[in-house]
């Protein structure tokens, strides 16, 4: 929980940074004030200046969801997508409030989310020379050891992977305790010198590399084939490159 509204603080920060609410959701979160920084998120996201975009409201519904926070989870499952909130629509909408229609969209871009997963598991089989060594895609391979797997979970990207079957379902549990495990990785123990030798992180790999025997992906190495660019915006984009 704290890792992952950690997450969504700093992928609000640039827009945000400013605002009151925003403000008093970092300091509850370093509180760990959960219920309060989700509170205040959601009074953030309904000023509605700068919109907030419809993957933050999805992460917010989850997190209120996790902290059984009925009336803000059904508020924001109301903005992800306002025929979410009108049953009379004829467009069915899935439980994250993404249409039949945008989820085509989404289709699109499978192999780009089905990429990230395999890249975010490959890394947790690394020790930390390999890990060390991917500095120059990477450049904080100890940070984005955690963000690339953040970022391989995204709801939405994470659900496309199994509707179009890249990733047999049987497996779809199995990935999300793995992250779980991630995400109870104490954070002492989140530092170089503990990478190769910390029983913790020993099992983590032996996980890693049992998912992937599972899945059939032999290799070990990092697909590069997608590069992050940054638009005039501010917005991060990835793109195919070849």
């Amino acid at each position: 929980m704290r890792k992952r509204l950690r997450k969504l603080l700093n992928s609000l920060e640039k827009s945000f940074a400013n605002e009151t609410y925003y403000q008093q959701s970092v300091e509850y979160h370093r509180a760990n004030e959960w219920e309060l920084a989700i509170e205040c998120l959601k009074e953030l996201g309904g000023m509605g200046v700068p919109e907030f975009p419809k993957e933050m409201w999805a992460e917010l519904c989850l997190l209120a969801a996790e902290m059984r926070l009925d009336n803000s989870k059904n508020y924001c499952r109301e903005q992800i997508d306002p025929i979410a909130a009108n049953t009379q629509k004829k467009d069915q909408v899935d439980e994250l409030g993404f249409t039949s229609a945008e989820l085509e969209e989404y289709d699109k871009y499978v192999k780009f989310y089905y990429t990230n997963i395999i890249n975010s598991l490959i890394l947790y089989t690394y020790k930390s020379a390999e890990l060390d060594g991917m500095a120059y895609i990477l450049v904080d391979p100890l940070a984005e050891l955690y963000e690339e797997l953040e970022y391989a979970y995204t709801p939405v990207c994470f659900e496309t992977v199994f509707r179009n079957d890249l990733i047999s379902l049987i497996l779809k549990q199995e990935l999300l305790t793995f992250k779980t495990k991630v995400n109870q990785i104490p954070a002492e123990i989140w530092e170089w010198e503990y990478l190769d030798e910390h029983p913790t992180w020993v099992q983590i790999r032996v996980d890693a590399e049992e998912i992937l025997g599972k899945m059939g992906i032999t290799y070990r190495m990092y697909d590069d084939s997608f590069t992050t660019i940054i638009s005039s915006t501010g917005k991060q984009i990835r793109v195919i490159t070849r």
